[in-house]
């Protein structure tokens, strides 16, 4: 049998729906910790899941420069690729507003997916076009 004619059949048991998540969101991390900030925490919010496409979107506030903004991202796991989708500034003063368990920092362990029962594309803060281009 030629390398072209493997066969179809897998011999893995198909991954469950929430192992598939949690793989997915793995992978968006692993594409994210590069462009983490290495002198400042960041905060990972509002994540929400297209297990069936493998899209990841979320937010992430961190620091850039003097100030603090909200990044908006999506992981496409199908071709391992992160899209920035823009930022909007975020207030200093609203930094204590946010969960201390959604805080990482580039060198600590990967965040477990905030929900379990999102399967539908977000509607986020700035998604109606506050902000974001």
């Amino acid at each position: 049998m030629g390398f072209w004619k493997r066969s179809t059949a897998s011999r893995e048991a198909p991954l469950s729906p929430e192992a598939r998540r949690q793989r997915l969101w793995e992978r968006a991390m692993g594409r994210l910790r590069p462009t983490l900030p290495s002198d400042s925490p960041s905060w990972v919010l509002g994540e929400a899941f297209d297990v069936e496409n493998a899209l990841v979107w979320f937010d992430v506030v961190m620091r850039v420069g003097p100030g603090w903004v909200r990044r908006r991202y999506r992981y496409d796991g199908e071709v391992d690729v992160l899209y920035f989708s823009g930022e909007v500034p975020f207030p200093e003063g609203e930094l204590d507003r946010l969960p201390p368990e959604r805080m990482v920092w580039p060198t600590g362990s990967l965040l477990r997916p905030a929900s379990a029962s999102i399967e539908e594309r977000p509607r986020l803060a700035g998604s109606q076009g506050e902000g974001y281009n």
